[in-house]
Formats: C-alpha cells, structure tokens, sequence
C-alpha cells in the first residue's frame, strides 16, 4: 500500500491468506482480522509467519469476522467470534475476501454435504452419494486448502478412476493425499512456500529448505506458475510429484 500522506492512515484487512504486506512507516497502522485462531492453520508454516507480521508491525486480530462495511462512514464492524461482540474500527482502506462456496447450480443440487460442496471420498475423489460421479476443485467438500496446486493433484487421481469405472475395472488403489500449496508473499521480492498434506503434513518439494521466504519462490510465482496455470493445465498436461500417480500426464 502507498500513501502520500500517511499522517491518519489505517487500514484493515480481513480474511487474506498470508497476502499481508505494508508499508514501513511508523504513522501506519495496519489491523489483520482472522476468522482463524491462528495466521496459518498448519503449525510450522505459522510458526514462520507469525514473527514476520510482527516485523512488519501488523497487528493480528484472531477470531473475528467482518460483519458489516459502511461505507460513506469509512467503518467497518467486526464480530468477535468468542463474545459475539460486534465492535466499529475506522479506516482509510479496506481489504475483505467474501466467504468461498460453490456455485448456486452445484448447492441446490442433491450431491452436496451441509455445506453446499459436492459430497466425495476424500481419497478417490468419487461421490459418496452417487457412485458414478467424481468431484474435484473447488467444488468437492475435500479437507485441504482449495488451490490450483490442489487440482493438479487431484486431477491424475479423477482421470484415472474415471478410466477405469468406463472399462468396467476394479478401482486401483490411486488415492489423493491431500497435497496442496500456498505461496505467501512477504515483501522484497520473497516468498514462502507452504506445501502440505491432509491433516496439516508438511510436504516440502525442495530441498534448499522452504521454512523462510526466499526470493526463487517468488520468481517461481510470477513466472512458472502462471505459465503452467494457463499453458500446461489447460491443455490437460498435468505435472506431479506423487508416489501415488504418473509424474506426467496428458489427458
């Protein structure tokens, strides 16, 4: 964030994965609310970022949810999720995230848990209500951060039960781990690399150590992995680093 005159500024921002970054300057005021107890739900990633928001002088907010925005006012009100407790803070700007769910057709549709995602099997990825049908993305009810990365994964898992349901053979044991990453960006040009598995696994692809920012990640984000986001994945050649599929597969 930049501001000519920094003299009153405070800014607010509400539900951002790891995306924090602010400007050094002792007369902003940075306030980071999460609906979360903790800044990353996995221990040894919130253990790394934790001390850089403190550096930053980002202030944590944890367990609130943003709950109204006046706008004219500059005002925005947040719940405390421990007291039910709404309180008012100021401010010159306003960064919220809305809640994620699935599309209104998938919600109102009978493959959905409680929480309008599509019902599967965590590790096949197949509907726990209807065998003939396979969810995944940001659609299915999986318990992993919902990320490109993630769809990678899951893909080379799907496409081959698939092929197998359509000959009519028995399901391999193929199953998806859970796997999923984060890039955190932290400022000058850096970037951590979280990558885990189901129940908060750490499951780290290099080996120069990803447990601090560092600057090829950040490169990695702005170059590679928009290029196999938008060449690689759309053309169905996945890459993948799992025991549990090919390392490479065209679909």
């Amino acid at each position: 964030f930049f501001f000519n005159d920094t003299a009153t500024t405070e800014i607010y921002t509400e539900q951002i994965v790891g995306s924090v970054r602010c400007v050094q300057e002792t007369d902003i005021k940075v306030d980071y609310y999460l609906h979360t107890p903790t800044v990353f739900l996995v221990p040894w990633y919130n253990d790394k970022m934790e001390p850089i928001l403190q550096e930053k002088q980002v202030n944590l907010r944890f367990k609130y949810t943003l709950r109204e925005v006046k706008g004219k006012e500059r005002i925005a009100v947040f719940e405390n999720l421990d007291t039910n407790t709404l309180h008012e803070e100021n401010f010159d700007l306003l960064h919220a995230v809305p809640p994620m769910h699935a599309p209104e057709s998938i919600r109102k549709s009978p493959l959905v848990d409680q929480n309008g995602y599509v019902q599967v099997d965590q590790g096949t990825l197949q509907s726990q209500k209807y065998p003939n049908v396979w969810a995944l993305g940001d659609c299915c009810n999986v318990p992993t951060s919902k990320t490109a990365a993630a769809i990678f994964s899951q893909t080379p898992v799907m496409v081959k039960h698939l092929v197998e349901a359509e000959n009519k053979q028995e399901m391999s044991d193929i199953r998806y781990t859970g796997y999923t990453s984060c890039p955190l960006f932290t400022g000058d040009h850096k970037l951590l690399l979280c990558e885990f598995l189901y129940g908060g696994k750490v499951d780290e692809t290099f080996v120069i150590g990803q447990g601090k920012p560092r600057r090829i990640f950040y490169w990695m984000k702005r170059y590679f992995f928009p290029f196999a986001y938008f060449q690689l994945m759309p053309r169905g050649c996945l890459l993948y680093t799992s025991d549990t599929a090919d390392d490479l597969l065209c679909v």
